[in-house]
């Protein structure tokens, strides 16, 4: 927001209009010079110039079905062997929205596996499978080279300024209903079922937008139209256990991984906890809220890719005490929640066929392929269908009276590796691998149901179109109400490797990239970034990206990590407030950010006080500047979260606002602690951070309140908790005017003004737990006018109580920014503030 005074800002203005109508890619490059006494330098060299697109005017008003027939045909062209009779598939059930359309194509014929070709393509952002586990962004121009990988979802631009998403899927008499598109050359788009059974029937549903994240949306609810409702789901679920009073993602966990591996035993999980509190108690805070005790308690024959499940019981070596023993510890530690990982067959290699499990359950033996993961072929016993449900519920029922409370369920897709069922390799074994797959997943979700409670679960290496058209059919049959109740955690990317230098900007790219798809699934699914781990260089990159992502913060490591100052670093407060994903911008769409000195951008809705959180990364290895108009992103960010865009955004404030009087906003930079009060007609800032290193801008509308006697109009916002990096969404309801009864010291929830010229009463509603509260204010002379007025803060209330001291409350009149403390309540908190002028 401020750079260094040896930087020099320049922008150039380009007339559109006068640019050749014929095109719209140019190429531009800068040349400077130090003093006209030494050469020209230029920025760029032969074929490295930056670019610019422009497109001529695209219709905002609601175009007719016809507008997106024509983007259809200029996009999807017909084979070669088709061409000269029809183009190869048929385009049909369209529906037609304010900024798009969405269809659904299918082919024309079974025979070929070439859907069609695609043409027009500007830039395309492909999800692709990595492998069976996880799914990875790529991206391109013109070409689509996303290789021996398969796409799950493409976003393409188009030369008219169109954004389509394509998502494929299966209509077909197997479980599973996930398809996938692979890219031959010349965009050559094949289609085919993740299943492989031939008969199966393959759609596209084809979103078309003015804006990328909306055709994505569009893309995806289409598919979860089509699809048919899991059969028996509603009438068999089990009565949930009683909701648990410490939820995954409002506190901070810890997971014994990095620190542990497979080498966890009790004696050292209490040891290091134990420090690790002690250290947080020197700081006046709480420990982590939840544990995880990862891969390594178990009973397998051995701990790797090959283990086998040889019981339910913990490893008796390791946890003499069993489970309980450990959960009571932690329990002591003041630790509120125990969770366990496993995989979804058990272990990594499934079930020990000589071991007691094979004699309470009948087996089935598979044939694993060779995978990244395990890379070898291997022979895996797994527990058959009609088992799998007596297993999984008295594997639970067990794990719930040792004092287990959730689960990490890994290798999810791991059904893909298989290629035979029971000794047989054929479409009807393939159909009874997917049918196995559904049934391991209903027997593992109604018993975590059942002995664990809703959001129990947390779901990984599950990337897969299997996994992502099931939570699609969760969330179309279930309510509202049961859909927000059971929403589970869902790893969002591969894994976080600290000691993998060069991973860090991946894995923050990746995770970020796969919200665009990701947060479509937001009603059944909370995002998990992953673990991360303090005192490192990276730790603090990690901690903000996890705080943003709306999803589960926690970390790992030995108890040295965990120093006082290492965790003051991170900027993780005990109380985290919920709120909504991140949405990437649509500029870090079609490149790797990793490969770019420009900043990965996103932004956050928070409607409580009309803020958007700005969130900042850099996320490759130089010196990253990025332009930015912030007015205009506020206002975008409005516009998507509303589902309207290009219509104007509504405020939810309950203040007197008075358009003639200009807009103002407050910006709250968090890694300066500063308070910028900017006019709406600011165009724009130049943001620069150093690699690996991140910033939030906490931008909210600020409300105007007249005083009916003089005329002088206050500017006020409520930024939250500023001590927190999302700490506007603390705020339950933004700054209104309101009344202050001298007489009964009782406020009134009336929208008059004080009595008094110059004078404001107004107030804030903050979240339960809220320990800090800050506001921003300004004050003219008039409406429109220039001429500030110096404010005074006469009183502080805290729901109806005076707070006189000022060591409660601090106001900078030079920044007009108002910090209060507050004492942590478990109910919402009012502030009311008397100002005068």
């Amino acid at each position: 927001l401020e750079p260094a005074s040896s930087m020099l800002q320049f922008s150039l203005d380009i007339d559109v209009a006068a640019l050749p109508a014929h095109l719209h890619r140019f190429e531009f490059t800068v040349r400077w010079r130090s003093s006209h006494l030494v050469d020209w330098k230029w920025v760029s060299g032969f074929e490295h110039n930056a670019s610019v697109i422009v497109y001529r005017p695209l219709p905002r008003t609601r175009a007719p079905v016809s507008f997106w027939q024509q983007q259809l045909k200029a996009m999807l062209k017909p084979t070669a062997e088709s061409e000269l009779t029809s183009p190869g598939y048929i385009a049909d059930s369209w529906h037609a929205s304010s900024s798009g359309a969405s269809c659904i194509i299918r082919p024309q014929s079974s025979d070929n596996d070439i859907l069609c070709q695609m043409a027009a393509v500007e830039r395309y952002l492909a999800f692709v499978r990595k492998d069976h586990f996880w799914i990875i962004p790529q991206y391109g121009s013109s070409s689509i080279e996303t290789g021996k990988f398969e796409v799950v979802i493409l976003l393409v631009e188009l030369s008219s300024g169109v954004y389509a998403a394509l998502m494929p899927f299966s209509l077909g008499s197997a479980a599973s209903h996930g398809a996938v598109l692979t890219v031959q050359p010349s965009n050559y788009l094949c289609l085919q079922p993740v299943s492989r059974i031939r008969t199966e029937s393959v759609r596209v549903a084809v979103g078309f937008n003015l804006d990328p994240h909306t055709a994505i949306q569009d893309a995806m609810r289409r598919v979860q139209q089509s699809l048919p409702p899991i059969r028996g789901r509603s009438t068999s679920l089990p009565e949930p256990a009683p909701a648990h009073t410490c939820s995954l993602d409002r506190n901070r966990g810890y997971c014994t991984w990095n620190g542990f591996y497979q080498n966890v035993t009790h004696d050292g999980l209490i040891s290091t906890l134990s420090a690790i509190r002690n250290a947080a108690n020197q700081r006046d805070e709480l420990p982590f809220g939840w544990v995880l005790i990862d891969d390594g308690w178990q009973t397998v024959d051995k701990y790797d890719g090959y283990g086998r499940l040889h019981d339910i019981y913990a490893n008796s070596e390791k946890f003499p005490g069993q489970l309980k023993q450990t959960a009571n510890s932690l329990t002591k530690l003041g630790i509120q929640r125990v969770g366990v990982w496993h995989t979804l067959w058990g272990y990594w290699g499934g079930i020990d066929p000589a071991g007691p499990l094979a004699e309470r359950y009948k087996l089935v033996k598979c044939h694993r392929k060779w995978t990244p993961v395990v890379k070898s072929e291997s022979d895996v016993w797994l527990i058959s269908p009609e088992s799998v449900h007596a297993f999984y519920d008295s594997f639970y029922f067990w794990l719930s009276e040792q004092g287990v409370s959730f689960v990490k369920v890994d290798y999810q897709a791991a059904f893909e590796s298989l290629d035979s069922y029971d000794g047989r390799s054929s479409d009807a074994s393939r159909k009874l691998i997917i049918e196995m797959y559904d049934a391991y997943y209903n027997a593992m979700e109604h018993a975590a149901l059942k002995y664990f409670g809703r959001g129990s679960i947390v779901y990984c290496m599950a990337q897969s179109p299997h996994l992502i058209t099931r939570a699609m059919r969760l969330q179309q049959q279930c309510t509202t109400e049961d859909v927000a109740a059971e929403r589970m955690m869902f790893r969002n990317s591969d894994d976080y490797f600290p000691d993998v230098i060069t991973s860090h900007g991946w894995h923050l790219n990746c995770n970020m990239t796969n919200t665009v798809w990701s947060r479509c699934l937001s009603k059944y699914f909370i995002g998990d970034w992953d673990m991360f781990q303090p005192q490192r260089a990276e730790s603090h990159v990690h901690a903000v990206a996890r705080i943003v992502s709306g999803g589960l913060v926690y970390m790992t490591g030995r108890a040295a990590d965990f120093t006082a100052d290492s965790m003051c670093d991170l900027g993780i407060n005990e109380h985290m407030a919920p709120h909504a994903q991140p949405l990437l911008d649509s500029d870090c769409l079609f490149a790797d950010m990793t490969k770019l000195p420009a900043i990965l951008v996103s932004t956050i809705v928070v409607p409580g006080n009309d803020s958007v959180v700005i969130a900042l990364f850099n996320v490759s290895s130089d010196l990253a500047v990025t332009p930015m108009s912030l007015c205009s992103m506020y206002s975008t960010a409005i516009e998507r979260q509303n589902g309207i865009q290009g219509a104007s955004f509504t405020l939810s404030t309950a203040g007197i606002a008075h358009p003639s009087s200009g807009e103002y906003f407050a910006i709250y930079q968090r890694s300066t602690n500063r308070l910028h009060i900017v006019p709406s007609t600011l165009s724009l800032f130049a943001i620069a951070l150093l690699p690996l290193k991140c910033d939030t801008l906490t931008m909210t509308r600020m409300v105007s309140l007249r005083s009916p006697e003089s005329g002088a109009v206050l500017y006020a916002a409520c930024l939250g908790d500023t001590s927190q990096y999302m700490g506007a969404a603390t705020v339950e309801r933004h700054v209104h005017s309101v009344l202050l009864s001298s007489s009964s010291g009782i406020d009134s929830p009336t929208l008059l003004h004080a009595h008094t010229k110059r004078q404001w009463n107004i107030r804030a509603r903050v979240i339960p737990g809220t320990c800090n509260v800050a506001f921003a204010f300004s004050a003219t002379e008039a409406a429109g006018s220039t001429c500030p007025l110096a404010l005074s803060v006469s009183q502080v209330r805290v729901s109806g109580r005076d707070i006189s001291d000022s060591t409660d409350w601090n106001f900078d009149t030079k920044t007009g920014m108002l910090d209060v403390k507050l004492s942590r309540s478990t109910a919402s908190t009012f502030v009311t503030i008397s100002l005068f002028a």
